[in-house]
């Protein structure tokens, strides 16, 4: 019971928010009683914090399945970050805003977490993209490392990237093509492109 009180409970707050979506609003869409629900999670901030370790077992320990599949490494990520919107339900960056604001300490754990997998996504990404001659050999690893995981960040910084200006996944999909384009050489150039011009197509 409360792994699906917790997969609903991700689900919700991802779509409406963490302030927004209540205990009250969860207990109601999983048709139980709030004594049950708070048996089970004694606060609301005790589920948050459950939330999150859940999303930090789905993404951060499964960081070499973001770039496998059944292409090459440029279309894999691709292919997974679909997977992954569609996983999270996330389609604004108001859920992260509400989860910096009202609960800094839980947003603080998921930042230091989340950069660690992206410093780990970076490392498995650039051997990958190595081993098929995608990339280019002169990239200074820990730079790059630092470049994507801060510019990353950028996304949940509302006043950088307003979404009446910056659509959310618009603005997630722009950011790793430019990720793409520092990377690629020549070959890597005509792959993304042809990946690219797939999307648009299937768009």
């Amino acid at each position: 019971m409360k792994e699906e009180i917790v997969k609903n409970a991700l689900n919700n707050f991802m779509q409406y928010g963490f302030k927004t979506f209540t205990m009250d609003d969860l207990a109601s869409t999983m048709g139980m009683s709030k004594k049950t629900l708070y048996e089970h999670f004694p606060s609301k901030h005790n589920l948050v914090e459950a939330v999150l370790d859940y999303a930090l077992e789905m993404s951060c320990t499964n960081v070499e399945n973001f770039i496998q599949g059944e292409g090459a490494v440029i279309e894999n990520v691709y292919t997974n970050q679909k997977k992954v919107k569609e996983i999270f339900n996330i389609n604004s960056d108001r859920p992260i805003w509400e989860l910096q604001k009202y609960y800094p300490k839980t947003y603080k754990r998921m930042e230091v977490e989340f950069a660690k997998s992206d410093a780990r996504f970076v490392e498995k990404l650039l051997q990958k993209g190595w081993e098929e001659g995608l990339f280019r050999k002169d990239i200074n690893v820990d730079f790059y490392k630092k470049f994507y995981i801060n510019v990353q960040r950028l996304r949940s910084i509302t006043n950088v990237f307003p979404e009446q200006e910056f659509p959310f996944w618009e603005t997630i999909y722009t950011l790793m093509e430019y990720f793409f384009r520092i990377l690629v050489n020549e070959k890597g150039l005509a792959e993304l492109e042809r990946v690219l011009t797939n999307i648009r197509n299937r768009n």
